[in-house]
């Protein structure tokens, strides 16, 4: 909830959440998104392979990572940030601000 309100502050205009790697998957499908955010470890499989198959099916999204582990962050070369909780909440909108269209 907290990142939602922040990615809000930042310009966002349409937030959709997922607990799980499937559910991050179809939400991308049902809406395209613009940016991100994604945790590495999910309730049920992990962001970075989420994140891997939503830019396989949409193309490129800029990405940026909000993790307790961010050594588990595998791969994560292609993201604009990979940010350690608890997170720097001016951290997050300045990547934020600096990724989105």
């Amino acid at each position: 909830m907290h990142l939602s309100m922040l990615a809000e502050d930042a310009g966002a205009t349409s937030i959709g959440t997922a607990d799980t790697e499937a559910e991050a998957v179809l939400a991308a499908q049902e809406q395209r998104p613009d940016v991100i955010l994604s945790d590495v470890r999910l309730i049920e499989g992990t962001g970075p392979n989420a994140v891997a198959r939503i830019r396989t099916d949409c193309g490129p999204i800029p990405v940026i990572f909000v993790t307790g582990t961010p050594e588990e962050c595998k791969p994560c070369h292609y993201a604009a940030a990979v940010l350690s909780k608890p997170v720097n909440d001016r951290m997050l909108v300045a990547a934020f601000t600096k990724i989105a269209p």
